[in-house]
Formats: structure tokens, C-alpha cells, sequence
């Protein structure tokens, strides 16, 4: 009897009461209930860093972009001479090949969105008329326009042309836009005639010009990524995440939208103008010296643009849960003005940062240097 009421206090002793098993599930729901939150600040953090650190990717990737295609502008292939001006501003989306010709006198333009009323407007060009619209332009964004040559010249092989796409062929003097067409020769234009143009002025051994793509890139912000409208243009329904995009010339000859980097909120360009000394000096047979004078945001020349500043305002693709972004962001250097360079942020849950890109138009500039 003994032997049994001791052989049950052992059992009793070996085991756990009720209030013991309480007691331990408790301290481990507390113990598992810290670490959750641990791992979930963790995520949330990480997650966080990753949005920044993709925000700062894009905004610089997209300063970049716009910055190396701006140290090309005006490049030409052979040609160094100055290109007569066209009466009035070329249109930037005329695929002519005749006014295509015409405006590489302005190896950059600048525009206002179409829902603003400062000059110059491209609502009053073709791109206006279909691609950048109000609806596919972010409100108080500028446009860029430049234009350039692609820096490797096509294979003079038989073949080598594309149908339809555009080419500039050039010496120093000569210069001359074509479309390519099924006739594609050996040494010659693009459109298929003999060239009797050399680099070399006809020195043995004769070297025809080469041929190369012509650029024309229009740098825009859309108010989406996707546009789901005729040619991409942003509409109704569509994603909300502002895109920096630009038109680009190519087979038609056409203008097409590219989206090139998400969240873009802001473009502003300051360009840097060459107008003095005045008069014209004769070794260059161009104005100015090479050297800035200062900074427009709408030069009365555009053919005297030599530099420019490139701002961007950058936003996070993904919203924070409770952060609220409600400070104003001046996107330039000139005085803030609401509406042009002055960008107030919509109380919302995106974080925002500005880049910027100062860059010198090697052509342009190089073409008004003293030998």
C-alpha cells in the first residue's frame, strides 16, 4: 500500500500542473509574439530600403539617360560647319526628310506641357495632335528635344539599310537626311543613289561618306507607366505610376512612345546660352565664344544653347503606410515659381528626392570655339 501511494507521488512530482502548463504557454506566446514583431519592423524596414534605394536608382539612371544623350546633341558624323536656321522652330514629330534636314540647326529644343499656358506649347505641333496630349503629359513637366546622329556609321555592304528608317549622311560641308528604301547599294545613300560625296575631298584613296541613323529622341513624363490608348498614350483606368518616356524617331519614318524609367515625377531643363560676344566670328562663322553666358529655361535662340541643367523630381513607386509627403521641392535654380519650377507635393504616402545633371553640349559648344 506503501509502495503504491509512493509510486503515485513520483508520478505526480514528474509531471506538470495545470497552472505550470498555463504559465509556460504564456511566457512562449509572449516570447513568439516579440520575435513576430521583430521579423515584422525587420521586413518593413527592408522593404523600405529597397524603395529608397530603387527611387535613387531610377532618379539617377534617368538623369543619366537624358545627360548622355545631351553631351551628343548636334553630333552629325563629319559635319563641323554651322547649318543654316529654318524661319520658325522645326516641328519636332514632322517626319519630312526635307524638315528633318532643317532642324539640325537646333540640336535641342524645349517645350511646356500642353495644359500650360507658358510658350512654347507642343499642343500646337504634331505630337500634340496625338501622342503628347494633356492626358499623356504630367502637368508642369517640361520636353525635350534632341537630336543627334548615332555614333556608328551602317555598313556600306549591300543590305546594310533599313526600308523606311531614317539616315543623315555628311562631310564637313554637306549634310543630307534619307529614308532607306529597298534599294540599298554598295558605298552609296541609303535611299539607293550613288553618293559622289568623300571625306577626304576626293584625295586618293576616295572614302565615301559614311551613313548613319538619324536621332531625334522627345523626352516626356506621362502620368502612367502602360498607356493603354493608340500608341501607348496614357488614358482612363491605366496605372498611376509617372513615367519619365520619350518619342523616338524610327521605320515609317514614325515617332513611337518609350517608356524608360518608372517614377519620374518631374522634368525640368535650365539651358545654358552662348550669345556674346555678339557678332559673328569669322574663323567659326557662329557668335558667342563657347562659353555659357547664362541659363534660360526658354532661350530666346534655341541655336545658341551650348549647356544645360537637367532636374528631376523622383518619386518611390510603392506608397509608405503612414508617411505624408506635404513639402514643396524646387526642381532648378532660378526663383520658385509655382507651376513651373516650384513642385508642391500632394500630401500623399510616396517619398520623393531631386537629381540633377549639369551637361555641356560638346557639339554645339565645339562648333563656337576659336581654332
Amino acid at each position: 500500500m506503501k509502495r503504491q501511494r509512493a509510486r503515485a507521488g513520483l508520478n505526480r512530482e514528474s509531471g506538470l500542473s495545470l497552472v505550470e502548463l498555463l504559465i509556460a504557454m504564456t511566457i512562449g506566446l509572449l516570447l513568439l509574439a516579440g520575435l513576430t514583431l521583430i521579423f515584422v519592423n525587420s521586413s518593413e524596414a527592408n522593404r523600405e530600403l529597397q524603395k529608397t534605394a530603387q527611387q535613387i536608382e531610377n532618379g539617377r539612371y534617368a538623369a543619366d539617360i537624358i545627360a548622355q544623350d545631351l553631351k551628343l546633341a548636334g553630333y552629325y558624323g563629319h559635319q563641323h560647319e554651322s547649318l543654316p536656321a529654318p524661319a520658325a522652330l522645326p516641328d519636332p514629330c514632322d517626319t519630312n526628310t526635307a524638315k528633318l534636314q532643317e532642324a539640325l540647326a537646333y540640336p535641342v529644343q524645349g517645350y511646356r506641357a500642353a495644359n500650360l499656358t507658358s510658350a512654347p506649347d507642343i499642343s500646337t505641333t504634331t505630337c500634340g495632335a496625338a501622342l503628347l496630349t494633356a492626358a499623356n503629359l504630367k502637368a508642369g513637366s517640361d520636353i525635350l528635344v534632341v537630336r543627334r546622329a548615332h555614333t556608328v556609321p551602317i555598313s556600306t555592304a549591300a543590305g546594310s539599310a533599313v526600308a523606311n528608317e531614317v539616315y543623315i549622311q555628311s562631310t564637313g560641308t554637306q549634310v543630307e537626311v534619307q529614308v532607306g528604301s529597298a534599294a540599298k547599294v554598295l558605298n552609296g545613300k541609303a535611299s539607293g543613289g550613288a553618293s559622289s560625296w568623300w571625306v577626304n575631298s576626293g584625295t586618293p584613296p576616295t572614302i565615301p561618306a559614311p551613313i548613319r541613323k538619324l536621332h531625334t529622341h522627345v523626352y516626356f513624363v506621362a502620368p502612367c507607366s502602360a498607356g493603354g490608348g493608340a500608341g501607348g498614350v496614357c488614358q482612363a483606368g491605366d496605372d498611376t505610376i509617372p513615367t519619365l518616356k520619350r518619342l523616338e524617331l524610327g521605320v515609317g519614318p514614325a515617332m513611337t512612345i518609350v517608356p524608360l524609367v518608372e517614377g519620374i515625377e518631374h522634368l525640368k531643363i535650365e539651358y545654358g546660352v552662348d550669345n556674346s560676344p555678339a557678332t559673328v566670328n569669322p574663323a567659326t562663322g557662329l557668335a558667342g565664344d563657347a562659353s555659357v553666358d547664362s541659363y534660360a529655361t526658354t532661350p530666346a535662340d534655341w541655336a545658341q544653347v551650348i549647356a544645360a541643367k537637367v532636374y528631376i523630381l523622383a518619386r518611390n513607386t510603392l506608397p509608405t503606410t503612414g508617411y505624408v509627403d506635404d513639402k514643396t521641392y524646387l526642381v532648378g535654380t532660378a526663383p520658385g515659381v509655382a507651376g513651373t519650377n516650384l513642385v508642391a507635393a500632394p500630401n500623399d504616402n510616396f517619398r520623393r528626392h531631386v537629381f540633377s545633371a549639369a551637361v555641356r553640349l560638346i557639339n554645339a559648344a565645339g562648333r563656337r570655339e576659336i581654332p
